[in-house]
């Protein structure tokens, strides 16, 4: 493995995160149900499609076992993808709460939406790495190391922690890009523990694995990993500040406020 690939499991991994994290915050402030969803969607696409799946397939990239040959069992590669993307809408589903008159945005802390949200986008980083090793053919068998994997498990959880505190309270732009960069490191730690993790017995006289080679998954996935960030960043640059969005969020609650109400207050 080259140091270029590591690096680029890393950037990979901040990227999504840190464009999944402006995404879920903004779902924090808009009115509309629909919208909402929408951003949680393009949150859950950028952490659990580009932050989390994409690095680690990046990061099998000069994957090698022994003398035999490596292949990946498409279905296994699509249905990591999939869970990745619904286990992080879950998360931040869970995570960032609807706003409505009684509840405005804040930098606060919710501790049962932040543990809950963090042990569900921890347990799925795990399931999907395990879902991807599941797909690995090799002339032989392949097991794991229980200490590693756990190991692996741990710092998935600490990066997962990071993301949904930094959907809930990182206010500041530069704590969420500390936190990105972080929690990215996280995730790509967390994959190659996770591959140091594997114990393969090579058989010989197997025949030559099935499947397809990671780089035909690799281009194709890193530009739509690039279309699905673009999106996202593109409508966060056009769509109103938090600050305005408050003020509207607080307009439209007076509005609907009998009037009565409103005099007894002033």
């Amino acid at each position: 493995m080259g140091t270029w690939v590591l690096a680029l499991v890393v950037m990979t991994a901040f990227s999504g995160v840190f464009v999944g994290i402006a995404s879920a915050r903004k779902a924090a402030t808009v009115l509309g149900g629909r919208h909402r969803m929408m951003w949680l969607a393009w949150g859950a696409l950028s952490i659990g499609g580009v932050g989390l799946w994409l690095p680690k397939i990046i990061g099998l990239v000069g994957v090698e076992i022994g003398e035999s040959g490596v292949r990946y069992d498409i279905l296994w590669i699509v249905g990591s993808l999939l869970l990745s993307v619904a286990v992080c809408y879950a998360a931040l589903y869970v995570v960032s709460p609807v706003p409505n008159r009684h509840r405005m945005p804040s930098g606060s802390v919710e501790l049962g939406r932040l543990l809950t949200g963090g042990a569900i986008l921890a347990v799925g980083a795990i399931l999907v790495h395990l879902a991807l090793i599941t797909g690995v053919e090799i002339r032989g068998e392949i097991e794991y190391d229980i200490v590693m994997i756990s190991v692996s498990a741990l710092v998935s959880l600490v990066a997962a922690a990071l993301v949904v505190w930094s959907v809930q309270a990182g206010n500041s732009r530069l704590i969420r890009l500390g936190a990105s960069f972080a929690a990215g490191l996280g995730f790509a730690g967390a994959h190659y523990i996770g591959i140091y993790a594997l114990v393969a017995t090579v058989d010989p006289t197997s025949p030559l694995p099935d499947g397809i080679d990671i780089f035909s998954v690799l281009f194709p996935a890193y530009v739509l990993g690039l279309l699905v960030l673009t999106i996202p960043i593109t409508a966060l640059l056009m769509a109103p500040d938090r600050i305005a969005a408050e003020l509207e969020f607080e307009a439209d609650a007076l509005a609907e406020e009998p009037i009565d109400h409103q005099f007894e207050r002033a």
